[in-house]
């Protein structure tokens, strides 16, 4: 099983859009069964999905990392269509980052053992985890359980002092992850002079990247309005491209 943890500690560099396309892309046209895990309190991605989740009764990464879950990891999954399924988040997530700080409380072992207990049941061909902006509980338990971190990240100066934040985070983390690997997915680019300089200077710090970039355009806004992955709402639109070569060079890779 594959598993990555997309994540930034910038905001809105495409982390949700990325895990609700990547995913999407590799069940339809891939015919890969893939798990989304929402690891955000802010559950954008969850309400993608399930818009009206805060009236259901779902098991949810913050009941995983308590250990308040079904025995049996499938049972906390939501079925969203055939291949693909989801690990719901909710605002207590934040009420665990608050215990954990006041407590000392931590559980991110739970998360890992969770993607262990998939990956050993042989029923998951992707896992892939939806991190928030910053060093959260969650962020700390869903880089435990991954083998690679996707950074999306604009050309712009405050999205690389996110994508270095993360690699030094991840330098300390690696002893926890030996043979954890990191790359930058740039996104909303553009024909402009500054990408092509964030790129040398990625290069220059030794960061990796993606060959794939994910093009500006107005249809990656709109989709998420309407709730259509980019593949149903925009196919020939630049990002639609640009996701599914995203979704062939990991493929590439397996």
């Amino acid at each position: 099983m594959q598993t990555i943890a997309i994540m930034n500690n910038k905001g809105g560099v495409g982390k949700t859009v990325t895990a609700i396309n990547l995913a999407d892309i590799l069940v339809a046209d891939y015919a890969q069964r893939v798990v989304l895990v929402d690891c955000d309190g802010q559950a954008n991605l969850t309400r993608f999905f399930l818009p009206g989740a805060d009236k259901l009764e779902l098991v949810t990464t913050a009941d995983v990392l308590r250990g308040d879950c079904e025995p049996l990891w499938s049972d906390n999954l939501v079925p969203i269509r055939p291949g693909l399924d989801l690990l719901p988040s909710s605002s207590d997530l934040y009420e665990l980052d608050l215990q954990a700080i006041k407590d000392g409380v931590s559980a991110p072992e739970r998360l890992r053992h969770f993607a262990e207990a998939a990956a050993a049941d042989s029923e998951v061909d992707w896992m892939i985890f939806d991190c928030p902006p910053g060093y959260t509980l969650a962020s700390v338990a869903a880089l435990l359980s991954v083998r690679e971190v996707m950074i999306p990240a604009l050309a712009d100066k405050f999205s690389l002092d996110g994508v270095f934040a993360v690699t030094a985070q991840l330098r300390g983390l690696s002893a926890a992850c030996p043979g954890l690997r990191s790359r930058v997915l740039l996104t909303q680019t553009r024909s402009a002079e500054v990408v092509g300089e964030c790129e040398k200077l990625l290069r220059a710090q030794r960061v990796p990247l993606y060959r794939t970039k994910i093009r500006r355009t107005d249809k990656v806004p709109e989709s998420t309005v309407t709730l259509s992955p980019m593949r149903e709402y925009s196919p020939r639109s630049s990002a639609a491209v640009d996701y599914r070569c995203l979704a062939g060079e990991l493929m590439e890779e397996v």
